[in-house]
């Protein structure tokens, strides 16, 4: 008795799935598809990338614009303060510093809030390029597999015998020969 199989003792996929019919898949039938799919998706995460990078630095330099002037108020009311010498002098300059600075925030966070909006139609912009990408990408995969299948569907046609190809040439016309 030989101990020699015809496969590897763990190699599931020959063993259990022999005589399944593989599609004949080549590493051409997808690649110039797939390079123009590749680049596309790349420059559309590359604009996603870009485009929050773009927005982040306007949100972040407007909100550092903003701490340093609300630091400079801070520290001309404090400066004031010390200068106040009635009561009512001080209460007045601190309301009128508050009431400023509730304007100033109030300002900011609608500029911030704006700012926020303009990333995120940016980027939904992006986002909708890459969907369609996507969806093309399946098409173009799902043609990819269909040629494929095709491909193999004429490989795994018997080819004929010399006798039966002879035997499809004759006509009535061509006599049999003897």
């Amino acid at each position: 008795m030989s101990n020699k199989r015809e496969t590897p003792p763990f190699d599931f996929m020959a063993t259990i799935m022999r005589d399944w019919p593989k599609p004949y898949f080549s590493n051409w039938a997808f690649a110039e598809r797939e390079d123009l799919l590749e680049e596309k998706t790349y420059a559309g995460v590359q604009k996603f990338g870009q485009s929050m990078i773009v927005n982040a630095e306007k949100a972040f330099s407007d909100h550092m614009d903003f701490v340093s002037h609300r630091l400079q108020q801070d520290f001309e009311c404090w400066k004031s303060l010390t200068q106040c010498t009635a009561p009512e002098e001080t209460l007045a300059k601190l309301q009128s510093f508050y009431s400023e600075m509730a304007n100033e925030y109030q300002e900011h966070f609608e500029k911030q809030a704006a700012l926020l909006r303009e990333g995120f139609s940016d980027n939904a912009a992006a986002v909708e390029a890459l969907q369609e990408t996507a969806l093309q990408t399946v098409g173009e995969l799902s043609k990819a597999a269909e040629e494929s299948l095709e491909e193999a569907a004429q490989l795994s046609k018997p080819k004929p015998t010399p006798k039966q190809a002879l035997s499809r040439r004759r006509t009535k016309a061509t006599p049999k020969p003897k």
